[in-house]
């Protein structure tokens, strides 16, 4: 994958997490972790640029909190997979 595709779909995710805070959905980012089964200090990485989210981490995000993946890779809005779902733009640049 491209370098600046991996780093939008970071930031997307990144962007998820507080959204599910916001939401109630997760109480902290290490909830979210948990739930995806990916070690903390991961995220901390991937916040630095120095690791990425895997398709296996996408695919738990999609499974485990009903994720659009189609959001995740920027070709839709909605970012949950249910009709009244929030819509989220202008992270890709």
């Amino acid at each position: 994958m491209n370098e600046n595709v991996t780093n939008i779909i970071d930031r997307r995710i990144l962007r998820l997490i507080e959204v599910l805070i916001e939401q109630n959905k997760i109480n902290r980012e290490i909830d979210f972790c948990r739930e995806i089964e990916m070690l903390p200090q991961t995220v901390t990485k991937i916040k630095k640029g120095t690791a990425h989210f895997t398709v296996s981490h996408i695919e738990q995000i999609c499974h485990q909190f009903n994720v659009n993946a189609n959001w995740i890779f920027g070709i839709e809005k909605k970012v949950f997979n249910m009709a009244r779902s929030i819509e989220i733009t202008g992270i890709d640049a």
